[in-house]
């Protein structure tokens, strides 16, 4: 009866050493953690085959899971403000809370090529903030391979229905494109020689334009005298701004001038008083020019040698003999006193 009972117990040891042994396996394989955690939000168009459970990882190292995965049905958020279809709930272990910030990026990849898929997590830069709990983030759609290759088969499949349904027309196509290459492959051996002068006398245009702006450059636009020419432009424009002050200062002075002029002969007193001081100033220049044309005319007359003044001047006779009577007189000044 003893050994019975011994038995018994022994087996039963047994079935709860293998009952803790496979709950530990349980835990381990699922990835339970006793982490404090925190949750964010991931909104996806289209995540892939993103699993709710799947490992949440930053740098490859997990640092949480995927709880939930939540169809949103297309509507706007008005949280976010944008339309959701999918939205994930994360589980983050509060210890890298720090770690991620406000420009972190969420996206879904995967472990190899044929791995599971996982959500990654990129941290951003340390000079934002960091992400507050329960925030709610866009997320990157994974790359969409199942529809590149449906899109792919589909253009395949256009291409080639349009080739097999067109096939006399690309034929002809290509019968038309084979005869036009063939032509002007003989245009160009039949008028190899000219080609040859065309392009000789391309590169003689070539050359003369070189030497055309290498000329047209040495004269007009290294030329020294240009050079000259526009530093004194240079130093003329200097100077006439320099003087165009004094010049404006001058000119409002006199403007200003003018104007009290003009306020003190407003009067009728003034204005007759200065009306007849210019008609004395038109008399005075009347006899100004009568007196000059008298001069004038006195002038004209000692030109022409008429009378006295204008013999002895114009005369060389005359001036010759009173030349030799002042000589003779300062040799014998007795003939002043003494007539013969």
């Amino acid at each position: 009866m003893a050994q019975e009972k011994s038995i018994e117990v022994k087996v039963g040891v047994l079935i709860l050493v293998s009952l803790g042994i496979l709950a530990a396996f349980v835990l381990i394989m699922g990835g339970l953690s006793f982490e404090k955690t925190y949750t964010v939000y991931v909104d996806f168009d289209n995540p892939g085959g993103l699993q709710s459970g799947a490992p949440v990882r930053v740098a490859g190292v997990k640092v949480g899971k995927v709880s939930e995965l939540s169809f949103m049905g297309g509507k706007i958020d008005p949280k976010t403000n944008r339309r959701t279809l999918v939205r994930a709930k994360l589980s983050i272990e509060a210890r890298v809370k720090e770690s991620i910030h406000d420009d972190a990026d969420f996206y879904v990849t995967t472990q190899g090529v044929l791995g599971e898929q996982f959500l990654a997590i990129d941290p951003g830069s340390p000079q934002k903030g960091v992400l507050p709990e329960g925030s709610i983030v866009k997320g990157i759609d994974p790359p969409r391979l199942d529809l590149f290759l449906a899109k792919a088969y589909e253009l395949l499949d256009t291409t080639m229905n349009g080739i097999r349904n067109n096939r006399e027309l690309i034929s002809d196509i290509a019968t038309n494109t084979a005869g036009l290459l063939k032509g002007l492959n003989t245009t160009l051996t039949d008028n190899r020689e000219r080609i040859n002068r065309t392009m000789a006398n391309l590169e003689s245009l070539t050359a003369e334009a070189n030497t055309l702006t290498v000329h047209a450059r040495t004269q007009y636009v290294d030329n020294p005298k240009i050079v000259r020419t526009i530093d004194n432009i240079d130093r003329l424009s200097s100077d006439i701004q320099k003087d165009s002050g004094p010049l404006l200062k001058d000119a409002r002075e006199s403007l200003a001038n003018l104007n009290r002029a003009s306020k003190v002969v407003g009067g009728e007193e003034e204005q007759a008083k200065l009306k007849k001081t210019v008609e004395d100033v038109a008399q005075l220049a009347a006899r100004a020019n009568a007196t000059a044309a008298d001069a004038q005319t006195i002038v004209q007359h000692i030109k022409k040698g008429n009378g006295t003044v204008g013999a002895l001047v114009m005369d060389e006779a005359i001036y010759d003999d009173v030349q030799e009577m002042v000589r003779d007189l300062k040799h014998n000044p007795w003939k002043f006193l003494w007539r013969e």
